[in-house]
């Protein structure tokens, strides 16, 4: 026993002997910080909760076409950047079906009241984007517009609008990402937001993102592109979406390839992947807009709107919209104020015929309803039937009512409605306004019951319509709501008369309706 003793404590002291030195102090290595990782989309923002933003929402079964898309009154840029890819949408449309666009309206169950983006929607399946397109009169096309709001602070506004089309089996899929200055203009597409030679210089950064995504360990340097390779990450940029930490997301495209993912046995992904490019390198190749777009982002500031004109003074195309004209007679009243909110609410622009001698007394409900947008027109003094009086008395009618109302309002009477809706030459030739009348009457002053006034007011409108109420009467107030909403559910945009006819009246003449 002692023998093997000894032995055993012979071993320990030579493994004791031969140990190597440690270092308190050591540690192993750490994978380099990368510029670029793979990440999730970002997730785009809520855009009915941007100041300032007007959703729209257009339907036409006829071609097949669904679109959403948002405004920004008091921005040009904003305006007609997303209208531009639904008007080439319709062009397309009417081209492969062979039928001419017109303004189309439907039940109130369409639900086209709701009108905001559909958060998220840019980023799904082309399939689910055109899940609820209706396909045009050949059962086998069908386009889809769809947009998310990416980036909303200080004076930046960033709009993704995409575009799925459907012709039988085939899809074609495109989305433009423009990013606008509201303070001075300045608009870019994502790409604009790098410099030049930016793909090239992220090539490397890129591919390590994506094989480290992938699991490898490798720290061989990557090869540089070759051919076309960078077409890709050309392509990447245009879809750039700023991060709160000044790092820059691109997704990009399937169907990217590399040697060094293919030593992996990935021939080229199969999916879209986002990689965030992050400080300092993100700013090593942003150009100079592109490093004020991301300032904002990392500000956290809150957006900007810039001011816009009210919704009865914005420019309305009624030959792409449904437009209708609600119209108001005999007031104002205690009613008026109440279908003043409504219209604020619902995005409305009201036309009121109101009665000069109601003038004086109600010169500040006047007042809010010019300066929200509203036009307020001649009604005539006290609503006599003007063909049955002499031209001197038509003449002081519609000269005092138009005084009084321009004494309230501070705006030019550009139209006149006749009482009872009765005119004849003689009455225009001496009023020397166009006369407006109405192709939908509710018969209000009936007093019908709540629901009967509101079947009447939403469902008998055409794209057009002039829909006379009196803001006078009880039932027209309590109702105003439901109304304004069945309307806008329908698809309709609630216009005034000037913008039912392109921004200004007729010079002369009667008028029933704008179609």
């Amino acid at each position: 026993m002692r023998r093997v003793a000894a032995v055993a404590l012979a071993g320990a002291l030579a493994l004791t002997s031969c140990a190597v030195p440690t270092d308190p102090s050591w540690s192993p290595p750490t994978w380099p910080a990368p510029h670029v990782s793979v990440v999730d989309p970002p997730r785009p923002l809520d855009a009915a909760s941007v100041p300032g933003l007007v959703g729209e929402r257009l339907r036409n079964d006829d071609i097949g076409i669904q679109s959403r898309w948002m405004r920004l009154p008091g921005s040009a840029a904003v305006e007609e950047g997303a209208l531009t890819a639904v008007r080439e949408a319709i062009r397309a449309q009417e081209a492969a079906t062979g039928v001419a666009y017109a303004p189309q309206v439907f039940g109130t169950e369409a639900r086209l009241g709701d009108r905001s983006c559909v958060t998220g929607s840019t980023l799904l399946p082309a399939a689910d984007v055109l899940a609820d397109t209706a396909l045009g009169p050949t059962g086998r096309r069908g386009v889809a517009v769809v947009c998310d709001i990416v980036v909303a602070s200080g004076t930046i506004l960033g709009q993704r609008v995409r575009t799925v089309a459907a012709d039988g089996d085939a899809v074609s899929d495109s989305t433009v990402l423009r990013y606008v200055d509201t303070a001075d203009g300045r608009t870019v597409d994502a790409a604009a937001l790098w410099r030049d030679d930016a793909a090239s210089r992220l090539w490397e950064d890129i591919v390590d993102a994506i094989r480290r995504d992938a699991g490898s360990l490798s720290l061989a340097p990557v090869a540089p592109p070759e051919g076309q390779a960078v077409a890709l990450v050309d392509a990447a940029l245009a879809t750039t979406v700023p991060a709160s930490d000044g790092s820059l997301v691109v997704t990009i495209p399937a169907g990217f390839t590399a040697p060094e993912l293919e030593a992996l046995g990935m021939t080229a992904t199969t999916t879209a992947t986002p990689v965030a490019i992050a400080p300092p390198r993100s700013a090593e190749l942003v150009s100079a807009i592109g490093a004020d777009v991301v300032a904002a982002v990392v500000s956290g500031d809150p957006f900007t709107a810039p001011a816009g004109p009210p919704e009865g003074r914005r420019d309305v195309d009624c030959a792409l919209f449904a437009c209708v004209a609600l119209t108001y007679d005999d007031g104002p009243s205690d009613w008026t104020p109440t279908i003043l909110d409504a219209a604020r609410e619902h995005d409305a622009g009201l036309t009121f015929f109101a009665l000069g001698q109601k003038a004086a007394a109600w010169a500040d409900t006047i007042a809010r309803a010019t300066s929200e947008g509203h036009l307020v027109e001649n009604h005539t003094w006290n609503h006599p039937d003007l063909t049955t009086l002499e031209p001197e008395r038509i003449r002081a009618e519609i000269d005092d009512t138009s005084a009084a109302l321009r004494a309230a309002s501070g705006q030019p009477v550009r139209a006149f409605r006749p009482p009872y809706g009765a005119w004849d030459r003689e009455v225009l030739r001496v009023a020397g306004l166009p006369a407006i009348l109405w192709d939908v009457d509710t018969e209000d002053w009936k007093q019908p019951g709540d629901d009967e006034l509101v079947r009447r007011a939403v469902t008998e409108p055409r794209p057009g319509s002039i829909v006379l109420q009196h803001d006078i009467h009880a039932n027209t107030g309590r109702t105003v709501d439901r109304v304004m909403s069945g309307l806008r559910d329908r698809g309709f945009v609630l216009v005034t008369v000037a913008q039912l006819f392109g921004g200004s009246f007729p010079e002369r003449g009667a008028w029933q309706s704008g179609r």
